[in-house]
């Protein structure tokens, strides 16, 4: 699951010859670049790096070994502590007589350094025991000047680039962590905070080597190897907090549990402890292995070299060096490697399908393959309900998770002053579209595909029939769930979706389903809604109301009239014109109908209250433009037989007066 050597960068290694020509490397954790220098610079300045193309090569004064080289973000500058008191700044492209300029700096103090960091392109920052001052370098003038000075009491210092956070140790056994933000030219303190490292006789004070910092979904965490009995058992992580009011507190612990040497890399928010002696690498994901703050590995893995590597390198030797985010520098080989995931082998590694689907779902630019494991899971029916839940209820409301929890984008938080920014985590997002096409869809022509009976199916053999179909049941349970993660996560599903979810649960037989979300408006109400549970009135007969409710609170009136003349009801169609005064156009409609199938009575019924209504003079419309169509609801009433009949009745009927 872990791949060596995707990007690589070769370089000469480490060499002291006879003949005093002397190679030494150095690795800048700010900039990601590594540089080989050639008897102290005398003989060529090399650097490179994975994240770009750019090879500096430069020749510097030999003023001695250095032990610290670092690089200005564009390469500009480099600074070289050569003696414990200073450091030199190289002008990396002005020469003279093809060697680069240089500028010595120092605090004010001459104190031994313990830190040299660039913060931005021209300012240096220096940190000695007592404090630490922050430089501008004027590189036209070659000149510097201190912009800013701040007293600390430090035995050792870490700077995290990304957050331009400077962390100092102090204290008897230098467990007592400071926390300093450098920006905008200013040095802002946060609270400082104690951390536990396992102290005992044997390891009496907190070391550099076994601290560290990073960010993990949006958060900075300090990780801190907590020893047990002279072994690494813990690797403690302590939230640091966006605003300088807060106390940064203990978050998570990852259980380790072995000896000897071992390495970070925070790759994609995931935490990789390499481990030496066993050839092993421990995956933890904070956010999948498990809700409390003791955290199992969720992957144990060993590193593979990528197959462009031939013969393959050694992995896991003493000659490694890991450094954060994700490279490793093989000193022996001259080669520096990046490390990098291939999460489409989650599945081999992971067997609870629930875990590997929220561990992909968690990965950068991985969308593709968390779709397609999320179909393959339920094609399988792989997940119970339960699960199929979670898996919807963290893609519909991620966003609104992290943005509570994020106190720097919430708006409650608004009163405390974030002085710390780091890169924001972006989760995972799978628009309604992209579910229906990639996963709802090609379910429910799974479900239709094997629910019919024709021919044209029987070439396939009664097993993958059986592997492949799936009940209607299930997938309309399945839609179901979906859709009520859109509700909780308050999110208006897509008419689109809608219709596809009833019309699988009407094809599922879920009647009582579909009624009941109907009824409860879980989904918005549409005339196409209204109209689709019309047609399933053979099914289930109070689908048939519901559609019309759905019209009457969409005030289709027109559609009703319609609807109700399609099921011959005549009269309940003036009935509902009359009461609800709607425009008069819809009458001969409905007077066209009652000629095609109405009774007699019912017909003179209608002729007389339409004579009424023109008596009143009620009509909206000229009545005299449907006089003819009013006519014409009488002319057929009688036969010619029954006219004559009554004409001979009425000659011979005598008139009796009282």
């Amino acid at each position: 699951m872990l791949e060596l050597g995707a990007q690589f960068i070769p370089f000469e290694p480490d060499r002291s010859a006879h003949d005093g020509n002397i190679t030494r490397n150095f690795f800048d954790c700010s900039s990601q670049r590594i540089c080989t220098m050639r008897n102290n610079g005398a003989l060529g300045l090399t650097s490179k790096s994975l994240q770009n193309d750019k090879i500096t090569n430069v020749r510097t004064k030999d003023r001695g070994e250095p032990s610290t080289v670092k690089f200005s973000s564009d390469g500009r500058l480099c600074a070289m502590q050569r003696t414990p008191n200073t450091a030199d700044i190289i002008f990396l492209e002005k020469t003279e007589n093809s060697l680069c300029l240089e500028l010595t700096v120092s605090t004010k103090s001459k104190e031994p350094l313990l830190a040299v960091e660039w913060v931005t392109n021209n300012q240096l920052l220096l940190v000695n025991n007592h404090s630490a001052e922050l430089l501008y370098i004027n590189e036209d003038k070659k000149s510097s000047k201190v912009i800013k000075t701040t007293n600390v009491n430090a035995a050792w210092a870490i700077y995290y680039a990304p957050c331009q956070l400077l962390l100092i140790a102090n204290g008897q056994s230098c467990s007592n962590l400071q926390p300093l933000v450098v920006a905008h030219s200013q040095f802002t303190r946060m609270k400082n905070f104690e951390v536990d490292f396992g102290g005992s006789i044997s390891k009496e004070n907190f070391l550099e080597k076994d601290a560290a910092i990073a960010t993990i979904y949006g958060k900075v965490y300090v990780m801190v190897f907590r020893y047990s009995n002279r072994s690494a058992t813990m690797l403690d992580l302590y939230e640091l907090p966006f605003d300088a009011t807060t106390v940064p507190s203990f978050k998570h612990s990852l259980i380790l549990g072995f000896n000897g040497g071992c390495g970070i890399h925070v790759i994609d928010n995931l935490v990789i402890v390499h481990h030496q002696s066993s050839q092993k690498s421990l995956i933890f994901d904070i956010r999948v292995s498990s809700p409390s703050k003791s955290h199992s590995p969720l992957v144990t893995t060993t590193i593979e070299p990528h197959p462009q590597h031939q013969p393959p390198p050694a992995v896991y030797t003493n000659f490694w060096f890991t450094f954060l985010p994700e490279v490793v520098i093989d000193s022996s080989g001259g080669v520096m490697y990046s490390l990098r995931l291939k999460n489409e082998k989650a599945q081999l590694e992971i067997a609870e399908k629930h875990t590997m689907l929220e561990f992909l779902a968690r990965r950068k630019n991985e969308k593709k393959l968390f779709v397609s494991t999320l179909l393959s899971c339920l094609r399988a029916r792989a997940l119970s309900l339960r699960q199929i839940r979670k898996v919807f209820a963290m893609l519909s409301g991620a966003g609104k998770a992290e943005k509570s929890e994020n106190p720097s984008e919430n708006g409650t938080a608004s009163a405390t002053k974030a002085v710390m920014s780091c890169e924001k985590y972006a989760s995972l997002t799978v628009t309604q579209q992209e579910m229906q096409s990639s996963v709802l869809i090609p379910l429910r022509f799974i479900m239709s595909s094997f629910s019919r009976t024709s021919a044209s199916w029987n070439f396939l053999n009664f097993k993958f029939q059986e592997d492949l179909s799936l009940p209607e049941s299930y997938v309309a349970n399945v839609m179901l769930q979906y859709l009520r993660s859109l509700f909780d996560a308050e999110i208006t599903p897509e008419a689109y979706l809608i219709e596809m979810v009833v019309e699988t649960l009407a094809e599922a037989g879920e009647m009582s389903k579909l009624q009941q979300i109907v009824t409860y408006r879980v989904i918005n109400d549409s005339k196409p809604l209204a109209f689709l549970l019309l047609s399933y009135e053979a099914r289930c007969a109070t689908l048939f109301q519901s559609g019309v409710d759905i019209l009457a609170r969409n005030k289709a009136s027109d559609e009703i009239v319609e609807v109700m003349l399609e099921k011959k009801q005549i009269v309940d169609a003036f009935r509902f014109i009359d009461v609800r005064n709607l425009n008069d156009a819809l009458i001969p409609k409905v007077v066209e109908a009652a000629n095609h199938h109405c009774s007699r009575q019912t017909r003179y019924a209608i002729k007389e209250h339409l004579t009424e209504k023109k008596a009143k003079g009620i009509f909206f419309l000229n009545f005299k433009k449907f006089s003819s169509l009013y006519k014409s609801i009488g002319d057929d009433l009688y036969t010619e037989a029954e006219i004559q009949e009554a004409n001979v009745e009425q000659s011979n009927c005598t008139l009796f007066e009282i």
